[in-house]
């Protein structure tokens, strides 16, 4: 319950703190602009954004599920201090965002060669790079200083290290197939407060750019969770048939063989995965 209201408080602070559209920088005193409104500490809010649940062994910091929220939260991608975007690398989109059989994909999928150069989305911190076991591989996630993360999975080589600030288009690791992964490709992941965000409603992939500099964020961007929470999976074990799942979870047969794409007459096997619902 701490954490759930910590992060709701850190959330209702990232949206009054995205709507200034002003952020401050890494050296906020060599700047020579007109003064910030003394009720508004721009470098104690960027402090905050990479101070809360800063984990450099966690690859996924804690979250509040936001298809449950009924707040709009207005981020801004870039803004007047940290201006720019940088695609990640020009590649040919591979893979979407969505559902794969029974597990989700949570990114997008970018073909390239092994060795190509990856590159900061947007200006931020480092909070992990290092080898994950979770099927990512190398991977490298960015805090940018509106609360987003950005990961960049299945990388050859890290170019960057843990709590390095790094500025928008900075090479940041090097293309590969680590991990979970059937050949060289970037996966690319976008995340608010641990939920993911398509990224196609970020980026054009095909032009190189941001679809808007700002977006509003509601419980529609996260609907995605709501089907989670309505499917429900099985694993096969040893001796069990069609008949006996169907009325173990009081649906049929041929709901059980639509869901999966199979026939009655099907061979099931030890272990294989069946969507139930």
């Amino acid at each position: 319950m701490k954490k759930t209201l910590t992060l709701l408080s850190l959330a209702l602070s990232l949206t009054g703190f995205s709507q200034y559209r002003e952020f401050a920088e890494l050296a906020p005193a060599t700047l020579e602009e007109e003064p910030l409104t003394p009720s508004f500490d721009y470098f104690l809010e960027e402090l905050s954004v990479f101070q809360w649940e800063w984990d450099n062994h966690e690859c996924h910091v804690d979250s509040i599920d936001l298809s449950l929220s009924e707040d709009t939260i207005h981020l801004n991608w870039v803004d007047r201090r940290h201006g720019s975007f940088q695609l990640p690398m020009n590649g040919q989109l591979r893979s979407k965002f969505g559902w794969r059989g029974s597990r989700y994909h949570y990114g997008v999928d970018l073909k390239l060669s092994t060795g190509d150069t990856i590159y900061a989305a947007f200006d931020g911190k480092i909070r992990y790079a290092q080898y994950n076991r979770g099927g990512y591989g190398n991977l490298v996630v960015i805090r940018h200083y509106n609360g987003v993360e950005t990961y960049y999975a299945h990388l050859s080589k890290f170019l960057v290290d843990t709590n390095q600030y790094v500025r928008s288009g900075q090479a940041i690791g090097l293309g590969g197939s680590t991990g979970r992964s059937t050949g060289p490709h970037l996966h690319f992941e976008v995340r608010y407060l641990g939920n993911a965000i398509n990224p196609e409603e970020v980026i054009n992939f095909e032009t190189g750019e941001l679809i808007s500099k700002e977006m509003d964020i509601t419980s529609d961007v996260f609907s995605y969770k709501k089907e989670m929470r309505a499917r429900r999976y099985h694993r096969v074990r040893s001796g069990e048939t069609l008949s006996a799942l169907a009325r173990r979870y009081h649906t049929s047969v041929s709901s059980i063989c639509r869901l999966n794409g199979i026939s009655r007459n099907s061979i099931i096997r030890i272990g294989q995965n069946l969507r139930v619902r």
